[in-house]
């Protein structure tokens, strides 16, 4: 009440003499219009009806949506490819022409990659997600319209590019629009919409004709285009573009106005001056040492480097694991595994979808508790110690007539490995891609990490069935677990903890880990060191 009588009591702009004033302080007090209430007062009746956390799960809404088209792609040659080698197919294809298929949906993956990554920089996180939706949408009606083999090529090389487009400005876009405290299951989200995508395509291609079923994915992307058009641009990139009031605008619409946020935009706003002054200063800056000539290009900078490396390395174990083998050639691998005498193929393909979407939501829920690095290593064990012991079953099994009749435990090893790989190595790398670049290299960065994943995805897919008919599958498993386990070795080495961190202080982290790798003379170690080393 003290408050509000303060607030209607403010002076008039227009003057008043004293003896008005003495006169007429009741009435005025009355009828004197008050001033524009403040942020806070406006943030409550905004709160009431949405808080900030359902309005960050909107805005994350479209691009996870976009995401699960993108498994949809995934999974999409898993049930078109063994209904159009059926006798009645209208459309006649070949082993070679098959494994084209197949493969043509990663090919221009990596080139999506990177122009997503510009695209993103250039227009907006926002346009690009409007953009690629659209492409999205059209790969999938040709598919749905095809009626021969090119159709068909054409129709998986749109939606493979999509799949690269949706790459960077997914994980970006939902980090910059997040609470620290939500990002990690927020992020975690892409993946698990990954693997629903892949879970519906078999669904779909399980009860349907592919032509319907690829209709019916393209109707996924008429929801996430309606859900971008309601949701803000990312604040960082706004900020980046020297528009502070529309960035204030999406970053309080996104966050509130709790005193947290504020001092969160109030670092974004001094790290952007930060960057501005050093660009401005030949590589200078308040607080840090001269930055030699050589280190003004943002791209050469540790904070670049580092991060860049790490994803390089992290994309190439969990592709060189074979995290998409399964999720491409699903139906052949099953026959091939458990033998179609024993257990259908198509019943055991929905159960390994099944185990992976539920793995992704479990991931979601580990990665808003646990620390990015104790799951990473859980899950590069654990998806070592999967692949090499099924290597071994199998090897057995098809070497010793007895060990066929236990051909349900192989499954019992896959879904395991399902499991250990969906927790950690699957999604962690696409959450931190949206993690740990500056804003400024953001999405050169984010693009060029996706780009180098698809294309390990590309080599993956289409030497799979060349490795299995050379090494057979028991052999081909054994070269997975091998990769997973020299992957975690590197990465127990190089990769950070981001967990709980605003992505300022994950930048900062970067630059000063290389300064700070030695203890000052009191004996502490700089706290950048602690967070690179949390085990």
């Amino acid at each position: 009440m003290i408050k509000n009588a303060t607030v209607l009591t403010q002076p008039s702009r227009h003057r008043i003499t004293p003896s008005r004033v003495s006169l007429c302080s009741f009435d005025k007090m009355i009828i004197q219009k008050p001033s524009p209430p403040d942020a806070a007062f406006i943030e409550s009746n905004v709160v009431k009806r949405f808080s900030p956390l359902a309005r960050q799960v909107l805005a994350a809404s479209g691009p996870i949506i976009s995401s699960a088209a993108a498994g949809m792609t995934n999974g999409f040659s898993a049930i078109l490819l063994p209904q159009l080698q059926q006798p009645g197919s209208q459309i006649s294809i070949t082993e070679e022409q098959s494994s084209w298929i197949a493969s043509m949906a990663p090919l221009p993956m990596a080139v999506g990659c990177i122009i997503g990554g510009l695209l993103m920089e250039r227009c907006g996180r926002k346009s690009a997600h409007l953009l690629l939706n659209v492409s999205f949408a059209v790969g999938w009606c040709v598919l749905s319209m095809a009626h021969g083999y090119p159709q068909i090529l054409v129709g998986r090389f749109i939606t493979g590019f999509s799949c690269g487009l949706v790459g960077p400005p997914a994980s970006v876009y939902i980090a910059e629009t997040s609470d620290p405290r939500f990002r990690g299951i927020l992020l975690a989200g892409v993946t698990f919409a990954v693997s629903g995508g892949i879970l519906l395509a078999h669904l779909f291609g399980t009860f349907f004709h592919w032509q319907t079923a690829a209709l019916l994915c393209s109707l996924f992307m008429v929801v996430a285009y309606l859900l971008m058009l309601v949701s803000p641009e990312s604040p960082a990139w706004l900020l980046a573009r020297g528009q502070r009031s529309e960035a204030e605008t999406s970053f309080r619409w996104l966050r509130g106005f709790d005193q947290t946020s504020r001092q969160e935009f109030d670092a974004m706003v001094a790290r952007t001056g930060g960057d501005s002054g050093r660009s401005d200063n030949k590589g200078s800056s308040v607080g840090e040492a001269h930055v030699p000539a050589t280190e003004c290009s943002p791209y050469r900078r540790r904070e670049f480097l580092m991060p860049l490396a790490t994803l390089l390395v992290f994309f190439a174990t969990m592709q060189f694991s074979g995290v998409n083998i399964v999720a491409f050639y699903s139906i052949a691998l099953m026959q091939t595994t458990i033998g179609s005498d024993n257990i259908n193929e198509y019943l055991a393909m929905l159960i390994v979808d099944l185990v992976r979407v539920v793995t992704s939501l479990v991931a979601c829920v580990l990665l808003r508790s646990v620390g990015r690095r104790p799951l990473a290593m859980a899950s590069g064990i654990g998806t070592t110690i999967s692949l090499i012991g099924l290597s071994i079953f199998l090897y057995f099994q098809t070497s010793i007539p007895l060990y066929r009749n236990y051909s349900w435990l192989s499954l019992v090893f896959l879904i395991s490995y399902i499991v250990f790989v969906g927790i950690g190595l699957f999604p962690l790398p696409w959450c931190m891609t949206g993690e740990i670049f500056p804003v400024a290299t953001r999405g050169l960065g984010s693009g060029l990490t996706s780009s180098f994943n698809f294309v390990c995805f590309f080599a993956v897919v289409k030497t799979g069935p060349t490795l299995f008919a050379t090494v057979g599958v028991n052999g081909t498993f054994l070269v997975y677990g091998v990769i997973s386990l020299l992957g975690t070795l590197v990465l127990y080495v190089i990769l950070p903890e981001t967990k709980n961190r605003t992505l300022q202080e994950i930048e900062e982290q970067f630059r000063r880990r290389g300064k700070n790798k030695v203890v000052d003379g009191m004996g502490a170690a700089s706290p950048t060191v602690t967070i690179a080393t949390v085990a």
